[in-house]
């Protein structure tokens, strides 16, 4: 289970930290809380402890997990032909599940997928907000991990996509 003070990745609210677990009572029940706090937003969130395994909060990747998924990227590209056959709506409701998942793997595939799809034409502005927010969410954990600020995150993010 999750222990104060583990680094996480909430899918689809970003990356924290847990910095408590209390019991309160809630509509005259006692129940356990975990105490999130979000990184780069600020934002604090209880969460009841029997529901973070269903929210798919899992905690941030290994460095070793992170370095062999970077040094791979080429294995999460699908060929651009293969993305141009399936419709636009497709591709958003695929990416939203992968989104939602929040492992490491479907962030890195929702990213390789657009960054392919973008080389050939332009991304809507469903799929542009996809690109951006499981970018944001992926250097977070990447600066976590790795213990270095966004930006240095943010460029080792693009010279692991550089060689796809």
């Amino acid at each position: 289970m999750f222990n104060i003070g583990d680094k996480i990745v909430y899918p689809s609210q970003g990356v924290g930290i847990i910095d408590s677990i209390e019991e309160k009572e809630f509509l005259g029940k006692m129940k356990q809380y975990c105490s999130i706090h979000l990184i780069n937003n600020n934002l604090k969130l209880m969460m009841p402890l029997d529901r973070l395994l269903s929210s798919n909060i899992r905690p941030i990747a290994s460095s070793d997990i992170l370095d062999n998924a970077l040094d791979h990227l080429d294995t999460f590209v699908h060929a651009v032909d293969d993305l141009n056959h399936v419709t636009c709506k497709e591709r958003i409701a695929s990416n939203t599940i992968k989104f939602k998942s929040g492992t490491l793997k479907d962030f890195i595939e929702v990213i390789c997928s657009l960054t392919e799809v973008k080389k050939e034409h332009s991304l809507n502005n469903s799929e542009n907000q996809m690109l951006k927010s499981t970018r944001k969410f992926l250097i977070e954990e990447i600066s976590l991990i790795k213990d270095i600020s966004n930006s240095e995150a943010s460029d080792l993010l693009d010279d692991s996509l550089s060689v796809i």
